[in-house]
């Protein structure tokens, strides 16, 4: 049998991780409407946050140090996939959790890293990402960029 015909499994515990995001989701998903649901990414729910944050679905790749959880690469997809399935809203942590909480981790200050990343993983913190730039808007690897030397700096 050739590799790339062996069937794929999934890690061990996936399937029962599903299903806690699926019953979480059920009880929080009520109120829900259509519309809210197609807007996920950009529906702002802080106290939808904060219970996700409370579940430790919030930072769960980042060290428990910094109020992460330790979780694998592959559990985290398995919660973002069922939350964006089920249209809840993410927008409220979602820049933070995907975008600056792992940046601030990586290039970050020690002292930004505890104040700033367990606030994130508790979903009690927000940010928001602007990218604006001439012929560029939000296309980042577009943007042209020149510095020159000036009499202090």
């Amino acid at each position: 049998m050739d590799r790339l015909d062996l069937p794929l499994s999934p890690a061990p515990g996936l399937d029962g991780l599903r299903a806690e995001v699926r019953a979480f989701i059920a009880d929080h998903s009520a109120g829900w409407s259509p519309v809210e649901r197609a807007r996920s990414w950009m529906s702002f729910d802080r106290s939808f946050s904060r219970a996700l944050g409370q579940r430790g679905w919030i930072g769960m790749t980042w060290p428990a140090a910094y109020g992460g959880h330790g979780r694998s690469a592959i559990e985290r997809y398995v919660v973002l996939e069922e939350l964006l399935a089920a249209g809840a809203p993410v927008g409220a942590h979602w820049i933070a959790d995907r975008q600056s909480g792992p940046l601030i981790l990586r290039v970050g200050s020690e002292a930004q890293r505890r104040a700033i990343l367990p606030r994130i993983a508790a979903g009690e913190l927000s940010f928001c990402i602007g990218m604006s730039e001439p012929d560029s808007g939000s296309d980042l690897a577009s943007i042209r960029a020149r510095a020159r030397r000036r009499d202090g700096g």
